[in-house]
């Protein structure tokens, strides 16, 4: 996509105003405690907003707004300073009237409070019991380590253990389990427990060895708490392998089980999957996942074949059919199949897994994303979207895609919830938090867009994506010298120069000179870089320089051919020159963008219009 400078204040003006999403962070950032804060809130006005929930009020403030309300209060004495910090002849003069009254009327005045005292302890202390009760302690949430494989090197058989069990516990529904994408950064290091556990948000990790012979396979585990460094339970689990029988699946059950038994404190009832399934069907299956974890074309490439490997041994394999929806999904805008094609067979091995499996998660969220990208169907992909997420609350690519999708659709704070809670599950999927930063993007909340951007290159330097977007952050910001930066980052490690040309076209165009813009468009557009650009984004550099017939003609060369980035078209950068105007507007309608089960997307748009 194309970024295009919108009119934000420019580098020299304040920053952009940054949410603050809990009383803790509101009061880390006045460097005070949360205490004291929420009696600034309720005594002194400081601004804080709620949003009502069925459970109970969350809190958010505005860096701006909180620094004008300092700013107010910075005439007055002692302004802002708890009682307790207050100088202590401040403190006293507060209640030096008191020793104006007569002896009497003091005397009278402390049986009343001694009184008082005695009839309020009991209501507070009834009170503070409530509020105990109220606020249970934190869930647990567990890491399942990758399992070290002693008798091969390829790591698969591990990576299928490690796979399975994570299934298993999803199924049980108990615990919240981090995503095995994230945990396989760790695969062969040997970092203290306490930092894995901490960069994880973890506070149990589930460990263990693997090894298989001809005859037998050998699993041994174990259930920590790191933060303790206390060693919860433990157990070795041996079975004949000669017979074929299907003996790591029943392993990972037997784990997934008594590790569920063993932090809840009860036995699980739902009922995991029938292990009498074919083995090699599995183990293929298991594969598949291994390899779709990667994320690259080489590994989507191996999934897809070993996901038709496992429904060609045992053709009603749900969870088979599930894994390549997902993998066609993301074959889009790979050059190995068109987008529709990739999303036609997303759907039907979607679909086929539903039929299969009505409770299948994966499936749900695969068919989700072909039906609101392919089809435009916005309603009955969140219908999807939806459903996925509450047969399976652990799975961190159903929050993350819905998070896209509600991106799109403009609602913003939903949006950033669903990508944050797949965040807390994979918290180090790199393109996680990218996509994370790219809500804050669109939700034009560019400091934390950056914050969140600069997490992940610190994890991952190298990750194209994250410089991708942060090209976009620096040119809306009007940092085109930090843009073409990242640019070059970019072409570094990709050998694409499309975004550093770019950027050359949006700074001339910042600058008022369209005709040095114009011509560099043309250069691009004549390179191999610009004949591999779709309608879509060239219509966005049309927009860029002016040239707005040219725009429309490309936007409806990318409607006639259904492209799917039409989907982000409200919420682009790209398109904030024209995003008000009528034939704008016109198409959004004919994507679907703003019809009547989409109330919010066209109110926003409408405001918009009307200030323009």
């Amino acid at each position: 996509m194309v970024a295009r400078k919108k009119s934000r204040p420019a580098p020299e003006e304040p920053p952009v105003p940054v949410r603050l999403s809990s009383w803790k962070e509101i009061a880390a950032y006045l460097q005070r405690d949360p205490r004291t804060v929420q009696q600034w809130e309720k005594k002194e006005g400081l601004p804080v907003h709620r949003l009502e929930h069925q459970a109970r009020a969350s809190v958010y403030a505005y860096t701006n707004e909180i620094d004008a309300w300092m700013e107010a209060r910075s005439g007055l004495p002692n302004a802002g300073q708890p009682e307790e910090q207050m100088p202590e002849q401040a403190r006293f003069s507060r209640y030096w009237p008191l020793f104006k009254l007569s002896p009497w009327l003091i005397l009278l005045l402390f049986v009343l409070a001694v009184i008082g005292v005695g009839i309020e302890m009991r209501p507070i202390a009834n009170r503070h019991k409530a509020s105990a009760a109220a606020d249970p302690p934190p869930a647990p949430v567990l890491a399942v380590m990758p399992f070290e494989d002693q008798t091969s090197t390829d790591g698969i058989l591990a990576g299928n253990l490690t796979d399975s069990l994570i299934a298993d516990f999803d199924r049980i529904g108990k615990i919240a389990v981090i995503s095995p994408q994230s945990v396989s950064s760790f695969k062969g290091e040997h970092l203290p427990l306490q930092q894995v556990a901490g960069r994880l948000h973890a506070s149990l990790v589930l460990r263990g060895t693997v090894a298989k012979t001809e005859d037998r396979l050998q699993v041994t585990v174990e259930l920590l708490e790191p933060s303790h460094n206390k060693h919860l339970w433990g157990a070795t689990y041996t079975r004949n392998n000669g017979d074929g029988s299907p003996s790591l699946c029943e392993i990972a059950s037997g784990i997934a089980v008594e590790a569920t038994r063993k932090i809840t404190g009860s036995v699980p009832a739902v009922a995991l999957p029938n292990r009498d399934e074919n083995p090699k069907a599995r183990q293929a299956y298991l594969t598949g996942r291994f390899y779709w974890n990667q994320r690259d074309l080489p590994g989507l490439e191996k999934a897809i074949t070993s996901f038709q490997r496992a429904i060609s041994i045992d053709p009603k394999y749900a969870d088979a059919y599930a894994g390549l929806a997902e993998t066609y999904d993301l074959m889009t805008d790979r050059g190995v199949l068109t987008d529709a094609e990739a999303f036609r067979r997303a759907k039907t091995a979607a679909q086929t897994a539903i039929a299969l499996n009505p409770t299948n998660a994966n499936a749900y969220s695969a068919l989700a994303l072909a039906v609101y990208r392919e089809d435009w169907d916005f309603a009955r992909a969140e219908e999807y979207f939806k459903k996925a997420v509450a047969l399976n609350p652990n799975y961190a690519v159903a929050h993350q895609w819905y998070g896209e999708f509600l991106g799109d659709m403009r609602r913003f704070d939903q949006s950033i919830s669903e990508l944050r809670k797949a965040e807390e599950l994979d918290p180090l999927a790199p393109m996680v938090g990218s996509d994370l930063a790219d809500g804050y993007l669109h939700a034009e909340r560019l400091a934390e867009a950056n914050t969140e951007l600069q997490r992940v290159l610190d994890l991952y330097p190298n990750f194209p994506p994250a410089h991708l977007y942060r090209i976009q952050v620096y040119t809306l910001l009007g940092d085109f010298s930090a843009a073409e930066s990242e640019a070059q980052t970019y072409l570094r490690l990709t050998h694409d120069s499309t975004p550093l040309q770019i950027v050359g076209i949006q700074r001339m165009a910042a600058m008022g000179d369209l005709e040095h813009a114009r011509m560099q468009l043309s250069q691009l557009l004549a390179g191999a870089n610009g004949r591999s650009l779709k309608p879509y984004q060239r219509s966005q550099l049309d927009f860029l320089t002016r040239q707005d017939d040219l725009g429309y003609r490309e936007l409806e060369s990318a409607y006639r051919a259904r492209s799917w980035w039409l989907v982000t078209m409200l919420v682009d950068p790209g398109f904030d020159a024209i995003h008000t105007q009528p034939r704008f507007l016109a198409l959004a309608r004919r994507v679907g963008m703003l019809n009547s089960s989409n109330r919010e997307m066209a109110h926003a748009i409408e405001t918009a219009q009307a200030v323009r």
